[in-house]
Protein backbone atom coordinates (compact mmCIF):
# COMPACT_ATOMS: atom_id res chain seq x y z
CA UNK A 1 0.00 0.00 0.00
CA UNK A 2 2.75 2.44 0.96
CA UNK A 3 4.56 1.63 -2.29
CA UNK A 4 1.47 2.64 -4.29
CA UNK A 5 1.13 5.90 -2.36
CA UNK A 6 4.77 6.74 -3.03
CA UNK A 7 4.29 5.94 -6.71
CA UNK A 8 1.29 8.31 -6.86
CA UNK A 9 3.26 11.04 -5.08
CA UNK A 10 6.15 10.58 -7.50
CA UNK A 11 3.78 10.77 -10.47
CA UNK A 12 2.19 13.94 -9.04
CA UNK A 13 5.65 15.49 -8.61
CA UNK A 14 6.61 14.62 -12.18
CA UNK A 15 3.34 15.99 -13.58
CA UNK A 16 3.67 19.22 -11.59
CA UNK A 17 7.30 19.66 -12.67
CA UNK A 18 6.44 19.02 -16.32
CA UNK A 19 3.57 21.51 -16.19
CA UNK A 20 5.76 24.10 -14.44
CA UNK A 21 8.31 23.77 -17.27
CA UNK A 22 5.47 24.15 -19.76
CA UNK A 23 4.38 27.26 -17.87
CA UNK A 24 7.90 28.63 -18.21
CA UNK A 25 7.82 27.97 -21.95
CA UNK A 26 4.54 29.87 -22.16
CA UNK A 27 6.21 32.82 -20.41
CA UNK A 28 8.94 32.72 -23.05
CA UNK A 29 6.27 32.66 -25.78
CA UNK A 30 4.56 35.70 -24.25
CA UNK A 31 7.85 37.58 -24.05
CA UNK A 32 8.85 36.78 -27.62
CA UNK A 33 5.43 37.52 -29.12
CA UNK A 34 5.19 40.89 -27.38
CA UNK A 35 8.77 41.68 -28.40
CA UNK A 36 7.93 40.78 -31.99
CA UNK A 37 4.88 43.06 -31.93
CA UNK A 38 6.90 45.97 -30.57
CA UNK A 39 9.66 45.44 -33.12
CA UNK A 40 7.18 45.08 -36.00
CA UNK A 41 5.48 48.35 -35.08
CA UNK A 42 8.80 50.12 -34.63
CA UNK A 43 9.99 49.24 -38.14
CA UNK A 44 6.62 49.90 -39.76
CA UNK A 45 5.43 46.32 -40.28
CA UNK A 46 1.91 45.25 -39.36
CA UNK A 47 1.76 43.40 -36.05
CA UNK A 48 0.08 40.03 -35.71
CA UNK A 49 -3.60 40.37 -34.80
CA UNK A 50 -3.60 37.23 -32.68
CA UNK A 51 -0.87 38.30 -30.21
CA UNK A 52 -3.10 39.98 -27.61
CA UNK A 53 -5.71 37.21 -27.69
CA UNK A 54 -3.19 34.38 -27.34
CA UNK A 55 -1.28 36.23 -24.62
CA UNK A 56 -4.54 36.51 -22.67
CA UNK A 57 -4.94 32.75 -22.95
CA UNK A 58 -1.27 32.26 -22.10
CA UNK A 59 -1.65 34.19 -18.82
CA UNK A 60 -4.49 31.89 -17.82
CA UNK A 61 -2.61 28.74 -18.82
CA UNK A 62 0.74 29.63 -17.22
CA UNK A 63 -1.02 30.48 -13.96
CA UNK A 64 -2.94 27.22 -13.65
CA UNK A 65 -0.13 25.03 -14.96
CA UNK A 66 2.41 26.33 -12.45
CA UNK A 67 0.45 26.75 -9.22
CA UNK A 68 0.60 23.15 -7.97
CA UNK A 69 4.37 23.08 -8.48
CA UNK A 70 4.69 26.32 -6.50
CA UNK A 71 2.53 24.89 -3.73
CA UNK A 72 4.65 21.74 -3.58
CA UNK A 73 7.75 23.90 -3.11
CA UNK A 74 6.05 26.06 -0.46
CA UNK A 75 6.51 29.13 -2.69
CA UNK A 76 2.84 30.07 -2.87
CA UNK A 77 1.34 33.12 -1.24
CA UNK A 78 0.84 32.83 2.50
CA UNK A 79 0.73 35.15 5.46
CA UNK A 80 4.26 34.61 6.79
CA UNK A 81 4.31 37.94 8.64
CA UNK A 82 1.47 36.72 10.90
CA UNK A 83 2.44 33.05 11.14
CA UNK A 84 6.06 33.75 12.09
CA UNK A 85 4.85 35.12 15.43
CA UNK A 86 3.19 31.82 16.37
CA UNK A 87 4.83 29.12 18.45
CA UNK A 88 6.06 26.03 16.60
CA UNK A 89 3.11 24.04 17.92
CA UNK A 90 0.61 26.61 16.64
CA UNK A 91 2.43 26.90 13.29
CA UNK A 92 1.86 23.19 12.78
CA UNK A 93 -1.79 23.52 13.70
CA UNK A 94 -2.22 26.43 11.27
CA UNK A 95 -0.55 24.30 8.59
CA UNK A 96 -3.24 21.63 9.12
CA UNK A 97 -6.05 24.20 8.90
CA UNK A 98 -4.44 25.85 5.86
CA UNK A 99 -4.10 22.55 4.01
CA UNK A 100 -7.65 21.51 4.92
CA UNK A 101 -9.12 24.82 3.74
CA UNK A 102 -7.08 24.72 0.53
CA UNK A 103 -8.15 21.14 -0.13
CA UNK A 104 -11.84 21.92 0.34
CA UNK A 105 -11.77 25.13 -1.72
CA UNK A 106 -9.74 23.67 -4.57
CA UNK A 107 -11.96 20.58 -4.62
CA UNK A 108 -15.07 22.75 -4.90
CA UNK A 109 -13.52 24.98 -7.55
CA UNK A 110 -12.37 21.95 -9.53
CA UNK A 111 -15.87 20.48 -9.43
CA UNK A 112 -17.59 23.72 -10.44
CA UNK A 113 -15.12 24.68 -13.18
CA UNK A 114 -15.12 21.15 -14.62
CA UNK A 115 -18.89 21.27 -15.06
CA UNK A 116 -18.73 24.79 -16.50
CA UNK A 117 -16.00 23.80 -18.95
CA UNK A 118 -17.82 20.62 -20.01
CA UNK A 119 -20.98 22.66 -20.52
CA UNK A 120 -19.13 25.18 -22.73
CA UNK A 121 -17.57 22.38 -24.77
CA UNK A 122 -20.96 20.66 -25.12
CA UNK A 123 -22.66 23.88 -26.27
CA UNK A 124 -19.71 24.63 -28.59
CA UNK A 125 -19.32 28.19 -27.26
CA UNK A 126 -16.87 30.16 -29.40
CA UNK A 127 -14.64 33.00 -28.21
CA UNK A 128 -15.01 35.46 -31.08
CA UNK A 129 -11.90 37.61 -31.31
CA UNK A 130 -9.08 37.85 -33.84
CA UNK A 131 -9.09 34.05 -34.04
CA UNK A 132 -12.31 32.15 -33.26
CA UNK A 133 -11.58 29.44 -30.69
CA UNK A 134 -13.92 27.15 -28.73
CA UNK A 135 -13.71 28.69 -25.26
CA UNK A 136 -14.08 25.32 -23.51
CA UNK A 137 -10.66 24.28 -24.77
CA UNK A 138 -9.17 27.48 -23.41
CA UNK A 139 -10.84 27.00 -20.02
CA UNK A 140 -9.98 23.31 -19.62
CA UNK A 141 -6.77 24.27 -17.82
CA UNK A 142 -8.75 25.71 -14.88
CA UNK A 143 -10.24 22.44 -13.55
CA UNK A 144 -6.91 20.72 -14.30
CA UNK A 145 -5.05 23.30 -12.23
CA UNK A 146 -7.53 23.07 -9.37
CA UNK A 147 -7.35 19.25 -9.45
CA UNK A 148 -3.57 19.37 -9.11
CA UNK A 149 -3.86 21.93 -6.31
CA UNK A 150 -6.45 19.73 -4.59
CA UNK A 151 -4.06 16.75 -4.73
CA UNK A 152 -1.16 18.85 -3.50
CA UNK A 153 -3.22 20.19 -0.59
CA UNK A 154 -4.11 16.59 0.35
CA UNK A 155 -0.39 15.85 0.41
CA UNK A 156 0.26 18.96 2.50
CA UNK A 157 -2.54 17.97 4.88
CA UNK A 158 -1.05 14.51 5.42
CA UNK A 159 2.39 16.06 6.01
CA UNK A 160 0.97 18.68 8.41
CA UNK A 161 -1.03 16.12 10.40
CA UNK A 162 2.04 13.89 10.60
CA UNK A 163 4.19 16.82 11.81
CA UNK A 164 1.54 17.72 14.41
CA UNK A 165 1.38 14.14 15.68
CA UNK A 166 5.17 14.02 16.05
CA UNK A 167 5.02 17.32 17.97
CA UNK A 168 2.38 15.88 20.28
CA UNK A 169 4.43 12.73 20.83
CA UNK A 170 2.23 10.39 18.80
CA UNK A 171 4.50 8.52 16.42
CA UNK A 172 1.72 6.71 14.62
CA UNK A 173 1.82 7.02 10.85
CA UNK A 174 -1.14 7.86 8.68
Amino acid sequence: MLYKVRAVIKALDRACTFLAVLSGLIIIFVTLSIGYTILARAIGLPSAVWVIQFNEYALLWMTFLGTAWLLSRKKHISVHIVIQRFSEKNKKRVAVVHALMGMVLCGLFCWFTAFTTIEKIGRKVIDVQAVDIPIGYVLIVIPLGFLLLFLQFIRNLVDAVHATRIELGENETL
